[in-house]
């Protein structure tokens, strides 16, 4: 989420960006006419006084920057800073126009005297500027900012230096250069400004929340330049060296800039001809850095260094007053807008808690090295520049066009480093804090209701919470600390943060005690789920292994356990093996592939159990009761449940069990009735609920339709991926999905295809008790390949392709899958199953097609959505996102458009990835964004459904990482669609399927 700056941080941002830059502008070009007018220096003279200047600024920014690392302080070195470097601005008044001291002063005078003392004073000047400014203002600027705002901020930061010029050229106007008393008092002025501002900031500047440095202060000296550290930050030092040239580029022409319009191109009043570029030019930089936020380093870099470039040209070509104005506004524009993106991708790879010590490598690449070789090269240039006599004697050069070549040639050299630069660092990713991280009780144990709602006991130890993890990497075992489970290590609420390689393997460890009447005659370890395979120990005895993948496990851990405290451990490992399924993990994230997820990642829970307990359910029901089967539980059985008012109790001996109802109420979404019941064995006792409710496939007429309870029903549906911001596979709390599943169908969506995902049984429970329709896909394995899979069947054929497996892969496919169905049974929303995406690990269609729907016959089956589609399935399943909605009917298969939309609305301060953008169709505002989906369903989706269409997938429900074409942005705060439009647009859908002759 973007992050809001106070009015005071803008204001003290803007006003020592502008007087700080006012007061290096008379340094470096005014300081420049200066000696040159004063005391007739020589090009070989100005070169030394940068030179000198830069190392003196070098220097100063290194020690002062660690030293402000070391003290935690920012705004006592801005302030006092400031005041000092005031008053030694005020050294340069006390020059007189003939190189001695003013009245008073003992000092030898002549001026070659007056060219040393300018030296000198200059370099205690940018001791206390460099103070104040580079070490001190800078590193405050990145401390106060973060990824979502530097682009604003470099922009106004970096537009300063524009307008200070504006400022300096305007009140210059005033002043006769040619006189001494002229620079006496412009020193003066600008002695007394800064040092009035130094005071202002002991008022004004917010202080960052700063942990002084531990390291000894000479290890922060030198922090910036050691090899590790260089190791651990490549892209920050890339971007240095990207700034180096850049910087040499601007430091050949910069020195001679004034000169060059006065005296070459005889430009008296060049004041007036170059304000109007300044002003645009700012403008241009304030808008690159807030579009920098946006886009990122690689495009909003590019821009700017071609402008510079073009400026050059202009330059180098033209000497008129129209030419140059132009080149000078897009030289103006691409330096400053360089600067301000340079600045912020420093800032933005700056190491938290070590801007002070850094300022020194920065100032290295910004000021010292472009210091001295750009003049360098500019005097070389220059060697053979037109010399003149002055009145006294003395000679002058005049600066030619040639420096402005030059100048190109060095800025050419910095693109590579943009292609470089983009390569190795990535794109920009923020953390997107939703609302049930806020609302989280952080004290609370995470996610400790009981887990599985439909064979629910009384004995239930939850074991999430606080586990230590280490990291075994080739044989090395290290300390990750603490992580709070069922948070994935790749999320940022597990406390961990960080992505696992092929190889590593993760071990968890977690002590317990159990209650004292806990105990029964067996115990069972749970596991929601684990990704990918798990070894499991309980002090240090084995007790299983993972089955497979997304599925849920048990261990009867009854051996294993001890009196008093237990430790249990769980050694992980994932390689993304993808002979196993994978759903939409990838280890290069990116577009509709998202960040892989490693170790435990649903809840870990005990139960003690009697002899001979209930271990499963099946549930089936019909429209006037429900078909039991009870696994385990020998002899006498129980069973209670609510009709109405009133209570019905069946006593039987036999493994399953029919009800029927007198009155039955039969679950949909818009009446979601539940029958809670209670079934008792023995001395076990579990609690579970049914629902009515039948689905199936039906001829009506000239099409086929899927029928909810007997009769035809239009499936109003959104892709869901179940991905959250906060803990990537599952939400912070809970609540996560409740208020998915409520805020869809407050939008009028009866149905969620959820893709390639098994989540967490209360998922499916909220489905339940809501009344939302979930439409399940099994979990794709194999490889993936875009062009075949993807690209050529959404041009050309959509059938015939057939894929090879090995035994191993076509296994766990079976198995993973054999679970899921397991696992879902009895869950009444769940009405239909995917066994194919596309081409997505697809093999042997129509074998799958047979065995699947012999394990679960009262469910729907697709088995290839979308395309590749062979002989065998229970719908004609289409994806269609580029061309016109157009059925593709099969006699005896209802018409489902199984995906279809994309469409993209990216929402500045709840973006992922602010440099990418992943959608099929782009749209600025929610507004537009609402227009064109209620236009598409208007004009290709109802159409469909008066020729036979019987259900629909919206993609997607939420952004998920790069991906922003969803209802919802994927940190959940916005919901870019309005209930009503969408309310009455399900309507007129429902009111359209039900005019079909059925």
């Amino acid at each position: 989420m973007k992050t809001a700056r106070s009015r005071r941080f803008w204001t003290a941002l803007t006003i020592f960006s502008l007087i700080g830059q006012v007061a290096w502008v008379v340094e470096n070009m005014y300081l420049n006419v200066f000696i040159y007018k004063m005391f007739h220096a020589s090009a070989a003279d100005i070169s030394l006084m940068v030179a000198a200047s830069a190392v003196s600024a070098t220097l100063t920014t290194v020690l002062m920057g660690a030293l402000s690392d070391r003290v935690g302080k920012r705004k006592l070195f801005m302030s006092l800073g400031y005041i000092l470097w005031g008053v030694s601005i005020f050294g340069f008044a006390l020059l007189s126009t003939d190189g001695a001291l003013h009245p008073g002063s003992t000092l030898l005078s002549g001026a070659s005297m007056g060219v040393t003392l300018t030296i000198a004073l200059d370099c205690l000047m940018t001791f206390f500027g460099s103070t104040a400014n580079d070490a001190a203002f800078n590193a405050w600027l990145t401390d106060s900012t973060d990824q979502t705002n530097r682009g604003a901020a470099e922009g106004v930061n970096a537009m300063m230096p524009l307008m200070a010029i504006l400022v300096v050229f305007g009140g210059f106007m005033f002043f006769d250069l040619d006189q001494g008393r002229s620079w006496t008092l412009i020193f003066s002025i600008i002695g007394t400004l800064v040092a009035l501002i130094g005071i202002l900031g002991l008022f004004l500047i917010e202080e960052p929340k700063l942990t002084p440095s531990d390291k000894p202060y000479l290890a922060g000296v030198i922090y910036g330049f050691c090899p590790s550290t260089v190791a651990k930050n490549p892209i920050f030092y890339l971007s240095l060296l990207a700034f180096v040239v850049f910087n040499i580029s601007i430091q050949i022409f910069m020195p001679y800039l004034i000169l060059y319009y006065e005296v070459s191109l005889g430009m008296a009043n060049y004041v007036l001809i170059m304000a109007p570029a300044i002003l645009l030019a700012a403008v241009a930089t304030l808008f690159f850095g807030k579009w920098y936020d946006k886009r990122g380093f690689t495009k909003t870099g590019v821009v700017s260094l071609l402008l510079l470039l073009c400026g050059y040209v202009l330059l180098f070509f033209t000497h008129t007053t129209l030419p140059v104005f132009v080149g000078s506004l897009l030289m103006m524009s691409g330096y400053l807008s360089g600067m301000a993106v340079f600045g912020a991708m420093i800032r933005d790879n700056t190491p938290a808690g070590k801007a002070g010590m850094l300022q020194g490598v920065r100032i290295f690449s910004q000021v010292l090295l472009p210091g001295l070789i750009g003049p360098f090269i500019g005097k070389s240039v220059l060697s053979d520049a037109e010399l003149i006599v002055n009145s006294d004697g003395t000679t002058s050069f005049i600066p030619n066009r040639s420096i402005f070549l030059a100048a190109l040639i060095a800025a050419v050299f910095v693109l590579p480093f943009f292609l470089i630069i983009a390569k190795a660092k990535g794109p920009r990713l923020v953390e997107l804090t939703t609302p049930y991280e806020q609302d989280r009780d952080m004290d609370a144990q995470p996610y400790a209701d009981y887990p599985r709602p439909q064979l629910r006991r009384d004995s239930y130890v939850c074991l999430n919470g606080a586990w230590t993890l280490e990291l075994e990497r080739k044989g090395r075992v290290s300390s990750l600390g603490s992580i709070c489970v069922p948070f994935v290590p790749e999320s940022r609420l597990s406390g961990i943060g960080r992505r696992t390689k092929k190889g590593d393997i993760l071990i968890y460890r977690r002590t317990f005690t159990l209650p004292a009447d806990f105990l029964k005659h067996s115990t069972q370890l749970h596991f929601g789920a684990v990704d990918q395979h798990a070894e499991v120990s309980l002090n240090g005895q084995p007790v299983g292994k993972s089955p497979a993948p997304y599925l849920p496990f048990s261990l009867d851990v009854t051996n294993a356990l001890r009196p008093g405290e237990n430790t249990l451990t769980v050694r992980i490992t994932d390689a993304l093996d993808h002979t196993l399924p994978w759903g939409k993990q990838r280890h290069r994230r990116g577009g509709m592939w998202y960040t892989p997820i490693s170790g435990i990642w649903q809840t870990v829970w005990l139960e003690s159990l009697p002899q001979s307990p209930v271990t499963g359910l099946r549930i089936t029901p019909s429209l006037q009761g429900v078909h039991i089967e009870i696994e385990g539980a020998e002899g006498f059985k129980r069973l209670s449940y609510m009709d109405g008012d009133t209570q019905h109790v069946h006593v039987f001996d036999q493994s399953a069990i029919d009800i029927t109802l007198k009155h039955p109420r039969l679950w949909t979404p818009d009446t979601p009735h539940l029958y809670p019941f209670t079934l008792t064995a023995g001395e076990d006792t579990v609690h579970s609920y049914f629902a009515l409710r039948t689905v199936e496939i039906e001829q009506r007429g000239e099409s086929s339709y899927i029928c909810l309870n007997g009769k035809p029903y239009f499936f109003h549906g959104l892709l869901d991926q179940g991905y959250f911001s906060d803990g990537i596979f599952l939400p912070a709390t809970a609540q996560g999905f409740r208020d998915d599943v409520a805020r869809m169908k407050e939008c009028g969506f009866n149905m969620l295809r959820k893709h390639i995902k098994l989540e967490p049984e209360l998922f499916y429970y909220e489905c339940d008790r809501q009344g939302m329709l979930v439409f399940q896909d099994l979990i794709n394995s194999g490889d993936y390949h875009f062009l075949t899979d993807t690209a050529l069947p959404t041009v050309l054929s959509r059938r015939g392709l057939t894929h090879t497996a090995t035994p191993a892969r076509r296994q766990a496919f079976i198995d993973t899958s054999d679970g899921i169905v397991r696992a879902l049974y009895n869950h009444p929303c769940v009405v239909y199953y995917t066994i194919f995406n596309e081409g997505w690990g697809q093999v042997d269609a129509d074998a799958m097609y047979d065995r699947f729907k012999s394990l679960a016959p009262s469910r729907i089956w697709d088995a290839t959505s979308g395309w590749f589609k062979q002989q065998r399935s229970d719908v004609e399943s289409d994806h269609i996102y580029f061309k016109p909605v157009r059925l593709e009917k099969q006699p005896g298969r209802p018409a489902v458009l199984s995906e279809f939309g994309g469409y993209s609305c990216k929402i500045d301060g709840h973006a992922f990835n602010l440099d990418k953008t992943y959608g099929y169709r782009f749209f600025k505002s929610p507004e537009q964004l609402q227009e064109a989906l209620l236009a598409l369903y208007r004009e290709q989706i109802l159409p469909a459904i008066r020729q036979g269409l019987c259900a629909t997938v919206l993609t997607p429900l939420s952004d998920v990482e790069d991906e922003t074409n969803g209802l919802l942005t994927y940190d959940r705060a916005i919901l870019k669609v309005r209930h009503e439009p969408m309310q009455k647009l399900a309507e007129r859908m429902r009111e359209a399927f039900e005019k079909r002759n059925f």
